[in-house]
Order: C-alpha cells, then structure tokens, then sequence
C-alpha cells in the first residue's frame, strides 16, 4: 500500500511569475521525500467554503537545503475560484495538503534520448522528471516548450542550466519560432531521428497528436493527462480514461495514472 501524508504546511515562498503563473514553496519534508516524477497533491484552502473540494497540482520541484529534504514546490496557473484564492497567499499562510497520489513517470534502462513536450502549465511535472534524470549519465535531452505567448513559457532557463536543449513555439510568435509545438515536435522527428522516449503533458488535444506521432515514429511515450479531480483516490469516477483496445473499459487518472503508456489510452 502506497504512503499517503495529509497535513496543515506552511507556505515557504511564493513567487509570481507572469500576469498569470505563480511558484509556492511548501514545508512538507515527509512528502517530497518520497513523492515522484508524475505524482500530484490534493490541496485544500482553509478557511474557506468555496471552493469545498480539494484541487490536484503536480509535484514540480523537491526542495533540499543543505542535504536535507526540506519540502516541495507547486507551479500553477491562476485559472479558477481556487487558484484565484491561493495566489493571494503569502509565506507563512497555511494549505491543507494530501499526497502523493497517483503513478508518476517510468525511466526504463537503456534510455539514451528523451524528449520533453510541454505544453504550458504541463511543464510542471516534466520539470520534476528532468531533474531526476539528469542523476542519470549519458542522458541526452531535448526540451519543446509550447504556449499561446511567451508568458505561457516556463522554465526555460532552468532546462538549459542542466544542459537540456530547449525549443520554443509560441502562437502569436512572440518568443521562438511562431506556430504550435507539435508541429516543431513532427519536424524534429522527421529530421533529427526518434528518440528512445517522448514524455509529455499538456492540453487534450496536443497529447492526442503526440500520441499518434508517438505510434506513427514507433517511439515509446509516457503523457500525464490533465483531468479533472474531486478526490484524488478514484472514488467520484470524474477522471476516467478510456483503455485502448477495451471499448466501455476505464482508467481513473487519479489511481491508475496520471502517467500512461500513450497506447493504453484513447486520448
């Protein structure tokens, strides 16, 4: 059986990074020791009625001070009621948090080549990923970061500090080359070769594409899927996921994944 922590933490930072995008520091040592790539926490605001159910955010960074495990870090999007709320919170306030649940990436052995596609706020998990593999020698990587503008571009300098090869779409063009990051992703594909995995995250609709590409190139490809989640323990059934190959057979996202096997899924 999985360890589950549930506890009141405090905030260490909280840092805005954009009109829209905000990095939290939570103190929460017991967690982030044990959390993986690909995992989420369940967080709940306290002293407030609305929103009343928790809200899923990926693990995006663990935090160690000094060879010590010291807690981990959020990486959100101020979208909703909830992260409207929790963007006003300041070092020291406190957030009810529950993980890690859900399964989180695989490294197999033998993997040489790793491209990341992120596409947005789903950087966050791949962030975490990265960090655990760059522990790993001989691991060469390519980053393809996707957004609307570039203030929908996260963590770009913090890839290339660990020697990660970035690549950037904008839509609007206003950073990198302008258009969407599947396309980028189909050219480098083409061009450069496959690599040994594709891990991905971000919106329905590029992780379908990905998916097909994945299976088009005959590249292995884990995606984290964003769903949405009530509970986080697969009891409300509002992050099902349909199984390839097994019409009318469900995935809950919160227990089974977020992380599938692209060819599990029909996405």
């Amino acid at each position: 059986m999985k360890k589950l922590f549930q506890k009141k933490v405090p905030i260490l930072h909280h840092l805005k990074l954009g009109p829209d995008y905000f990095r939290m520091g939570l103190a929460f040592p017991e967690l982030a020791g044990i959390a993986r790539p690909g995992q989420f926490v369940m967080v709940r605001l306290l002293h407030k009625y609305i929103p009343l159910l928790r809200r899923p955010f990926s693990v995006h960074n663990r935090l160690v001070e000094k060879n010590e495990v010291r807690g981990f870090e959020l990486l959100y999007k101020m979208v909703g009621q909830a992260t409207n709320a929790m963007s006003k919170l300041k070092a020291g306030d406190l957030l009810d948090v529950l993980g890690p649940l859900g399964n989180g990436f695989s490294c197999p052995d033998g993997i040489h080549n790793v491209f990341f596609v992120a596409g947005g706020i789903g950087v966050a998990s791949l962030y975490y990923l990265a960090r655990f593999l760059v522990g790993h020698s001989g691991i060469r990587s390519t980053v393809f970061l996707g957004g609307r503008t570039a203030a929908d571009i996260l963590c770009r300098e913090e890839f290339e500090s660990m020697g990660a090869k970035v690549r950037i779409t904008t839509e609007d063009g206003s950073l990198g080359e302008k258009g969407v990051i599947t396309s980028m992703l189909q050219e480098a594909l083409n061009v450069d070769g496959k690599p040994d995995m594709i891990y991905a995250c971000g919106p329905t609709g590029m992780m379908k594409a990905i998916s097909n590409m994945a299976h088009t190139h005959d590249v292995s490809c884990q995606v984290s899927l964003e769903t949405v989640m009530a509970c986080g323990f697969g009891v409300c059934l509002g992050c099902a996921v349909e199984t390839a190959g097994s019409p009318g057979a469900y995935f809950h996202a919160c227990t089974d994944g977020p992380v599938f096997d692209s060819r599990a899924v029909v996405i």
